[in-house]
């Protein structure tokens, strides 16, 4: 597999971890209240901005597998090897 592919997986297995991190964190509003006003609105454009990548890197099928998952509370289902 040349360098590239490797990164880009690589970098696609990071973005659908931290991804299905911020659907946990969305789910329980995790955030410290003295800090951030609205700490939901934060983590939501965290998640879009995560998912972006994932799509950018050939990921989608997986990141809303993983989208999904979180909103049914469950955990997400192993992501595919093969780029969506």
């Amino acid at each position: 597999m040349p360098k590239a592919d490797v990164r880009d997986e690589q970098l696609a297995s990071f973005f659908l971890a931290r991804l299905e991190r911020l659907c946990n964190l969305e789910a329980r509003y995790v955030s410290p209240p003295d800090v951030l006003s609205d700490p939901r609105r934060l983590v939501c454009k965290a998640i879009f901005a995560t998912y972006c990548d994932c799509v950018a890197l050939g990921r989608k099928a997986d990141a809303e597998r993983v989208v999904e998952a979180a909103r049914r509370g469950a955990s997400p289902p192993t992501p595919s090897s093969s780029p969506s």
